[in-house]
């Protein structure tokens, strides 16, 4: 797990893989995710936007406590409401606003992104310890998505946007790490895995896809009513 995300000389820089560490032969250019900037800004992003949802919501969440009967900027309809999803157990697993852990959970991936966008050599073990907090983001963001939609039946619009940028910021992520050799070269030097792992971003596409389609069959009511 010692690779890393360095830069070379212009003469030598190419996808973000370093030879000296692959060895001396340079690769083909691979994804664009693995080269510094663009996934560095890649990473700010897609921080950002989940941090300002978060923001929000914690916004909103502080303006709910004060006030059991405001109406919050994203209460909708009754098929789309922020205040009303948060008024189920579902919304402090841990026995606080989920929407303050969003806050703190995208600095860190916000910090990389800048550094490699100034490409600052990254260890291979920060990439990873970002892949696991991603990973566990994900596993968090699909526990929220099945029990806001189909367990509470009502659905939150700043969660969705929460969700809409952890899902492809953990695939892309994941797949740099293949590919880069940090998960280990057996996965790296595998032909199906790499190819995979090259379309990070088409698979958090049609994953999200997936479940847009499943919010509208879930309130196809409102959606059905919208075309009619």
């Amino acid at each position: 797990m010692s690779t890393r995300l360095t830069h070379t000389d212009e003469s030598e820089h190419h996808d973000g893989f370093d030879p000296e560490l692959h060895g001396s032969a340079v690769r083909p250019r691979g994804p664009w995710f693995m080269r510094e900037r663009p996934l560095g800004i890649f990473l700010v992003v897609t921080s950002v936007i989940g941090f300002l949802a978060s923001f929000e919501l914690s916004v909103d969440k502080v303006e709910l406590l004060e006030n059991p009967s405001a109406r919050l900027s994203c209460d909708f309809n009754p098929f789309f409401s922020c205040g009303s999803v948060m008024a189920f157990e579902q919304s402090q697993i841990f026995g606080f606003p989920n929407q303050f852990l969003g806050i703190a959970a995208f600095i860190f991936p916000l910090l990389l992104g800048v550094l490699l966008i100034t490409r600052t050599p990254i260890p291979g073990w920060v990439m990873v310890g970002l892949n696991i907090g991603l990973l566990a983001g994900t596993v968090l963001v699909m526990y929220l998505y099945y029990s806001s939609i189909f367990v509470i039946g009502i659905g939150c619009p700043w969660c969705i946007v929460v969700w809409t940028v952890t899902i492809p910021m953990f695939c892309v992520v994941t797949g740099y790490n293949v590919l880069a050799g940090n998960l280990g070269r057996g996965l790296r030097d595998n032909g199906f895995v790499a190819a995979f792992a090259g379309t990070a971003l088409l698979i958090a596409i049609l994953w999200m896809l997936l479940i847009y389609a499943s919010i509208v069959f879930r309130f196809w009511v409102y959606f059905g009513s919208l075309i009619g």
